[in-house]
C-alpha cells in the first residue's frame, strides 16, 4: 500500500500508517487511530485492554458450555458476551453522532455503527481465536466465518443477530433494495477496506453537518490509503477552497486534470482552478 504525505491530524495518519503497515495488518490500532481525531490524548492501551478483558469472558463462555469445537456455540458465547451481557448495539436514536465511529466512545457507550461494532466483534473474536471475518456487505457491516459448506453470519448492529445466507438476503431487500443477493457479497473484507470505510461513514457525517476542518482531517486520511483517488481529490480541493487553503486546493485540482485529462467534469475543473489562481494572485 503507498502512502502519501497530506493535511490534517498527524497523530493520526502516523498511528494509521503504523497499523496498516503491521503484518498481518492491525484493524484494532487501526480503528484507533481513526479515533485519535476526536480524541488525540486517546488512551489506546486501555481500550486494548477491554477488548482483551472481552475475549478472556467470550473464552470462559465457550468452556462453559463445553463446545469448544463447533462454530455456532462459539459464535453463540461471542454475542452472548457482547450483546446479551455487555449490551453493545446500534444506535439507532442518532445513527449519525460522530461518536458512533470511534471505538474508544463505542467501547465506553456500547453503542455504534455496524462497522464500528463490527470491529469490536472481530477484535474480540481474534484474541478469542474465533475465525471470524468481516463482511463489506452493501449498506450494513456485517462478521462472519465459515462453517463447512456454508457461512454464519453476525449482525452486531441488530443485538448479534445470527443469519442465514436467507437472513442476508432478507438484510439487502431492506437496506439496499435496488441490488440482488449473492453469496459473493459475503466475502471476507480486508483490514485495508474496513478502514477505508469506516473513514467514508465519517466523511459523509461531517460534510452533512458541514463541518470543512473535521471533513478535512478524515478525507486527509482517505487520500492516505488512495492517494490518487479522483473523488476524494475533488472532496479535498473543495474542503481546502473552504477552508481558504487555494494553494493546496490547486494543488488537487491540477492533479484530478492530469489523473484524468477526459473527466466528464474537466471544464468545471478548469473554471475551478482558473477561480483558485486568480485568489491566490489576489494575495499576493
Amino acid at each position: 500500500m503507498n502512502f502519501s504525505s497530506g493535511f490534517g491530524s498527524p497523530l493520526a495518519r502516523e498511528r494509521l500508517v503504523s497499523a496498516l503497515a503491521a503484518d498481518p495488518p492491525r484493524l484494532d490500532l487501526a480503528a484507533l487511530a481513526i479515533a485519535t481525531l476526536a480524541n488525540p490524548a486517546l488512551d489506546t492501551s486501555a481500550c486494548l485492554h477491554t477488548l482483551d478483558v472481552l475475549a478472556t469472558r467470550v473464552l470462559l463462555e465457550v468452556e462453559r458450555q463445553f463446545e469448544q469445537g463447533e462454530s455456532l456455540p462459539r459464535l453463540r458465547a461471542l454475542r452472548h458476551v457482547l450483546a446479551d451481557i455487555e449490551g453493545f448495539r446500534g444506535n439507532e436514536k442518532d445513527y449519525f453522532s460522530p461518536s458512533n465511529s470511534f471505538l474508544d466512545q463505542v467501547l465506553e457507550n456500547k453503542v455504534g455503527l455496524p462497522i464500528t461494532l463490527s470491529v469490536v466483534y472481530l477484535e474480540v473474536a481474534r484474541r478469542a481465536g474465533i475465525p471470524l471475518y468481516g463482511v463489506a456487505f452493501p449498506g450494513h457491516f456485517l462478521v462472519a466465518c465459515n462453517a463447512g459448506d456454508h457461512k454464519l453470519v453476525i449482525d452486531p448492529f441488530h443485538n448479534g443477530d445470527i443469519l442465514t445466507e436467507h437472513g442476508c438476503e432478507e438484510l439487502l431487500k431492506r437496506v439496499a433494495p435496488q441490488l440482488r443477493f449473492d453469496s459473493a457479497k459475503l466475502t471476507p473484507a480486508p483490514v485495508e477496506l474496513i478502514t477505508y470505510r469506516m473513514l467514508s461513514n465519517l466523511k459523509r457525517v461531517y460534510l452533512d453537518r458541514d463541518d470543512a476542518e473535521r471533513g478535512l482531517t478524515v478525507v486527509d486520511l482517505l487520500l492516505l490509503l488512495a492517494p490518487d483517488h479522483p473523488g476524494e481529490l475533488r472532496t479535498r480541493a473543495l474542503l481546502l477552497m473552504k477552508v481558504g487553503a487555494f494553494r493546496s486546493s490547486l494543488k488537487d485540482v491540477d492533479r484530478c486534470l492530469e489523473l484524468s485529462p477526459d473527466a466528464p467534469d474537466r471544464e468545471r475543473l478548469e473554471l475551478l482552478a482558473k477561480e483558485l489562481r486568480e485568489r491566490l494572485e489576489q494575495l499576493n
